[in-house]
């Protein structure tokens, strides 16, 4: 994320926030997060799940190498690392969902859009998204 090849001056956060007017493409903290880091080239997939519940940033960046490195900072909470070793993407994706759980299958009435915008800014705000709804008819 920081760096030569980052594209931000600051690390991702991870810790969950409802940010007011946040801002769009930004490493800020938002809703939710999950501390996975995947690795992939032509030869091999790997992963790493850091499960600490408290507030963590992960800078990403290039080694003096030239290879790609990743900094895990956390003030608190116990230092819990699994690596997926893979070696194939799908390999790592099964060893995480053997680790974590898979997502149910959501009921049929919950399968549909929702609507939620937490920082409208005024009435004209919400009467431009409505209109946008009835403008391309969408339910």
């Amino acid at each position: 994320t920081t760096g030569a090849s980052g594209g931000y001056s600051e690390p991702y956060r991870m810790y969950n926030l409802d940010v007011f007017e946040y801002e769009i493409d930004e490493p800020m903290a938002l809703y939710g997060h999950i501390p996975v880091v995947v690795a992939h080239s032509s030869k091999a997939t790997a992963s790493v799940f850091f499960n600490n519940p408290s507030e963590t940033f992960v800078d990403v960046g290039d080694s003096p190498s030239g290879h790609k490195q990743v900094h895990w900072i956390s003030e608190s909470g116990v230092i819990e690392l699994f690596v997926m070793a893979g070696p194939r993407p799908a390999d790592v994706f099964r060893q995480y969902a053997a680790l974590t759980g898979t997502t149910p299958t959501p009921p049929m009435f919950a399968i549909a859009y929702h609507q939620c915008r937490w920082n409208y800014r005024d009435d004209k705000d919400v009467r431009e998204v409505n209109a946008h709804f009835e403008e391309y008819d969408f339910p």
